[in-house]
């Protein structure tokens, strides 16, 4: 899986009476062919053929996103 996009503060708000950060998360993907479960690289999308199996990998892409949130403990409420 390659990152595709940091985590990063974007701000903060006030919940509870308590500062608590606005988080972006961290984004992985991963692009592969769905025939052979093959990663696909730089190399074999600009020539559109899995290096594995030999098919069109673009007709047998296949993306998986990975998101990472940072939970952040709430206190309970009592309403």
């Amino acid at each position: 899986m390659k990152k595709v996009q940091d985590s990063k503060i974007l701000g903060y708000t006030t919940i509870e009476g308590k500062q608590v950060p606005i988080v972006r998360p961290e984004v992985h993907e991963r692009i592969y062919c769905k025939n052979c479960e093959n990663e696909v690289d730089s190399e074999e999308q600009a020539i559109g053929t899995c290096s594995d199996c030999g098919q069109d990998w673009s007709v047998h892409k296949a993306k998986d996103i990975h998101v990472k949130v940072v939970q952040i403990p709430m206190g309970s409420g009592t309403g």
